[in-house]
């Protein structure tokens, strides 16, 4: 996800600090071993998955926002917060064309802060949580004195024979997202410059920040018709989400620039705020999409899958290939983009990788 206000120096010397979020995540998952026969799907994709009793595998997904580097509560009220920390989560589950179900709570609270407060948080997650139909069923309370923290862990569940994942995508493949990209991270810039633009433009590109909606109707949509090859959530950016589908799958992907769905408000807020719209829809993150692939014979019976559950259309936004990279096809040439999205402990992120 996108960090409003990263505040580590970036200076930080090279060495252990240099390793990169995936690099980190693969050292860890060394450490932890092998997991037991239940466990069907571990570390690497959206959630966990356990095989139980019965039809359907347990989901399991964790997500943690710190003050200062995931929000600032200059410009993001307790409520938004409270639904923002549990729609991450349900995209998760969105995801593996899952059911959300029961959450835990964490709250790291600073102690000097008054404790009341808490309570307008807690009213934003818990209108998440009747939007979402989950059960929020306990957690933890600690004091925080550097800042608000905030950790979510939501428990889900999906039809065995229907559960999405990463893996999966093949050469020949089509690529979708389920809307158009680059809402959230432009109502970041704006959040972050102060900017005024027209109400009918800003408002609508903060709330995608702010208060995202996942697309859980479109991944249930997914998984039940068997729709989708693979699938991920668009968090970080459709330069690193579709870098982790390909290499989950062992493939490459080609993204033609021209044809890549950036949102209209993105388009026409982007010369006001001194930004590329093309590197918001790529790399900004956050607009908790769904990104997936699908065979190319796929194509009617998706947009017609979609119109029959009052869905909008997913777009296209390029094909799977031979290879281990993500390409965007300009007509200097190709650019490798593969991870330029977020990473939360990349040091060098700059506004414009593109």
């Amino acid at each position: 996800m996108t960090h409003p206000t990263d505040k580590r120096d970036p200076g930080t010397p090279p060495g252990d600090a240099s390793l990169s979020e995936v690099a980190l995540i693969t050292a860890l998952s060394r450490e932890f071993g092998a997991p037991p026969a239940a466990v069907v799907l571990g570390i690497g994709d959206d959630c966990a998955a356990l095989a139980l009793d019965g039809p359907d595998y347990l989901l399991l997904t964790v997500d943690t926002l710190v003050e200062g580097v995931h929000f600032d509560l200059a410009y993001t009220s307790l409520d938004q917060l409270g639904w923002k920390s549990l729609a991450v989560n349900v995209s998760d589950i969105a995801a593996m064309g899952g059911e959300p179900r029961y959450a835990l709570l964490s709250l790291g609270w600073p102690p000097d802060r008054d404790r009341c407060l808490a309570l307008q948080f807690a009213a934003g997650l818990a209108r998440a949580a009747r939007e979402y139909g989950v059960a929020v069923i306990g957690g933890d309370t600690v004091a925080a004195p550097e800042g608000l923290v905030i950790t979510v862990t939501l428990t889900g569940q999906v039809p065995a024979a229907r559960m999405l994942r990463r893996a999966g995508a093949r050469p020949g493949d089509l690529i979708f997202v389920t809307g158009p990209l680059g809402e959230a991270a432009a109502g970041l810039e704006i959040l972050r410059r102060g900017a005024k633009l027209a109400p009918d433009l800003q408002e609508p590109l903060i709330a995608a920040h702010l208060t995202p909606r996942p697309h859980l109707a479109a991944g249930r949509l997914l998984a039940r018709e068997a729709l989708a090859t693979a699938l991920i959530d668009t968090s970080d950016g459709v330069a690193t989400d579709l870098y982790h589908v390909c290499r989950a799958s062992g493939v490459g992907a080609l993204i033609p620039a021209a044809a890549v769905p950036v949102s209209p408000r993105v388009q026409a807020a982007a010369p006001a705020l001194g930004v590329s719209a093309l590197n918001l829809a790529l790399t900004g993150g956050e607009d908790y999409l769904l990104l997936f692939t699908a065979a190319p014979e796929m194509a009617a019976r998706l947009d017609q899958a979609f119109a029959r559950a009052g869905l909008a259309q997913p777009l296209p936004l390029g094909r799977i290939v031979p290879g281990d990279r993500v390409l965007l096809s300009t007509p200097a040439g190709d650019v490798d983009i593969s991870g330029r999205g977020y990473d939360h402990f990349r040091l060098d992120l700059t506004a414009e990788d593109l």
